[in-house]
């Protein structure tokens, strides 16, 4: 049997869209068994994933420990899909044949010898491995990302939950309102004036986060529901599959709702590239300033009300609102 590790240790959003890269290698590859080296933060993300037999969770003062899980795992192959020289060397160290390299050293955020872009858009970047390495052709058109499924019990209680507070919402809908970098967040003030219009047509929305979101959540204008810290990542596609809409900022949770078939989804973009980034169901909202997107997460040089997420104003979700008759 080979086995085929694929390592991306980045951030929940490239853990997901690298998801595609794992059916290809099981739909085309005969007696194959795949394996997952990602960051802790994402660990959840892939449990009970129908194209991943394993899960390797990376903690840095862990490293050993996880090397010798995966020698005991006999892992044959790896794939170095973020581009890391340490995740190379981790991979080496584990007894694993390379099949590509990464070079990329980061110090103070800042990268040197960074991996090579395949493809524009992130998803078809991950899932080219398949076509460089095993010559497997795809429909690009077909790269739907997916992560692991909850369990029984688990789709009950939500279930249940969703039916009971269906009695205080006219529709469900989910909001993401915050991402760990300040620059990519909307402004609070404007999401207030959404919340409360929605609020008057009859709608309280969810708003689904971190623990640590759940006091900036709760700051925000208007009548919610804040699920902050209470549904883990394998929840969200189970209750967005009860949803009419979501809307979301560029982070982790955009591409967990990106997995729900036909679920529409309002983006709201600033420094980031929602041409790499944005899922394919996404009606992506940006500023039109020239400098948009710079990919720059750490700073701003234009003073607190001019940037570009500042720039985005509720009339312009409203609009989108009305004319995709979300209401």
């Amino acid at each position: 049997m080979r086995k085929i590790l694929i390592i991306n240790r980045l951030g929940i959003g490239d853990v997901v869209l690298t998801t595609p890269l794992a059916q290809l290698l099981k739909e085309n590859i005969e007696n194959i068994k795949i394996g997952f080296l990602i960051a802790d933060k994402a660990a959840d993300l892939l449990k009970n994933h129908m194209y991943i037999d394993d899960v390797f969770s990376y903690k840095h003062k862990e490293k050993a420990v996880i090397i010798k899980q995966i020698k005991k795992a006999a892992y044959t192959d790896a794939i170095i899909v973020d581009g890391r020289l340490n995740s190379t060397i981790l991979a080496l160290r584990a007894g694993c044949h390379l099949l590509n390299k990464g070079y990329c050293i980061s110090i103070n955020r800042r990268h040197f010898f960074p991996r090579k872009e395949l493809n524009k858009r992130a998803i078809e970047d991950f899932s080219m491995y398949a076509k460089l390495l095993f010559n497997i052709n795809f429909d690009k058109t077909n790269l739907l990302p997916k992560i692991g499924n909850c369990d029984a019990k688990r789709q009950l209680e939500i279930s249940n939950w969703v039916e009971k507070n269906k009695q205080s919402t006219k529709k469900i809908v989910l909001i993401v309102a915050r991402t760990a970098a300040d620059i990519k967040n909307w402004n609070p003030i404007e999401l207030g004036k959404l919340n409360i219009y929605l609020n008057t047509r009859g709608i309280k929305p969810i708003y689904i986060g971190s623990p640590n979101d759940a006091e900036y959540i709760k700051e925000i204008a208007g009548n919610k529901i804040n699920m902050a810290g209470k549904l883990s990542l394998r929840d969200i596609p189970e209750i967005a599959k009860y949803a009419s809409w979501a809307l979301s900022m560029c982070t982790g949770p955009l591409h967990i709702l990106g997995t729900v078939k036909d679920l529409p989804i309002i983006a709201i973009y600033g420094p980031s590239d929602p041409l790499r980034w944005a899922p394919t169901n996404a009606i992506v909202v940006q500023s039109d300033l020239s400098c948009v997107p710079c990919q720059n997460w750490d700073k701003c040089d234009k003073p607190k009300g001019h940037t570009c997420m500042d720039q985005i104003k509720f009339e312009q979700i409203k609009k989108i609102i009305i004319e995709k008759h979300l209401l």
